[in-house]
């Protein structure tokens, strides 16, 4: 169920089929190396959400396709939001889509990057006291995505994963005659033993980080079945929670008045 494509009375429907769940797909744009598009990691969370959502009822919100990718600046393809900006945004539409009425907003990301920022966002949004529980989705299917991987390398960025992930859902904005010849392996970085702010960009300057020449559509379909299994898995778990609001508030309270 789509957000976008829903009427209000049906929306309103579906808020109360699903028990109120809703799902933001947040992804980015960005380089990925030369053979895929800028779009590929929003454009596959929503897909994920949208199939995970028909196993498992949720209304999916449109993806945010903007994100912090200050790192990825170097190549054309980067929109990258100002960090405070980007949290104040997604608040934003944290908070209208509780007005909504859904009292329960599943966070998946589709980006790597967003590992950093969404936590702290997390944090930031325990401290306002707000009447509806946010989740982040962790990926739990890691060890079933790696079995699917022949390649030896990290498997990091444009990889064969996630070249074939968008061999399956988007071939025709692929272009694997583009594909770099030799695998992306990380440059030397720097030289001190501590994380920089160049720390990405010194590793993988071309956004390629693994090997993409085994990649399959073929593939991709599986990777997209396990990934979506693991995020409906994830919707079912969140429906049956009753203690993550409790806890939010017993917080805000106990934090209010030491």
């Amino acid at each position: 169920m789509q957000w976008e494509l829903l009427t209000a009375p049906r929306l309103a429907k579906a808020r109360q089929e699903c028990g109120g769940v809703a799902l933001l797909p947040i992804g980015s744009l960005e380089k990925h190396s030369g053979h895929l598009p800028t779009g590929i990691d929003t454009i596959a969370v929503h897909r994920l959400c949208i199939g995970a959502a028909e196993r498992e009822a949720a209304v999916v919100l449109p993806p945010l396709w903007y994100t912090n990718v200050i790192e990825m600046k170097n190549n054309i393809g980067a929109i990258a939001l100002d960090t405070c900006l980007l949290f104040q945004m997604v608040e934003n539409i944290l908070d209208e889509v509780a007005r909504n009425g859904f009292r329960k907003i599943i966070l998946v990301s589709g980006h790597g990057g967003n590992r950093f920022w969404l936590p702290l966002l997390m944090q930031h949004l325990g401290d306002k006291g707000k009447e509806y529980a946010v989740y982040l989705a962790r990926p739990e299917s890691a060890e079933k995505l790696k079995a699917l991987q022949e390649s030896d390398l990290p498997d990091w960025h444009a990889g064969e994963l996630e070249t074939s992930m968008a061999l399956y859902l988007v071939a025709e904005a692929c272009d694997l005659g583009s594909l770099p010849a030799a695998p992306g392996t990380s440059r030397r970085g720097t030289d001190v033993p501590a994380y920089t702010p160049v720390e990405w960009y010194s590793f993988f300057p071309e956004a390629y980080a693994g090997d993409a020449r085994t990649a399959s559509a073929e593939k991709g379909r599986k990777v997209y079945d396990i990934s979506v299994e693991g995020l409906a898995e994830c919707i079912r778990e969140v429906k049956k929670d009753t203690r993550v609001l409790e806890h939010m508030k017993r917080f805000t309270r106990e934090s209010r008045s030491l």
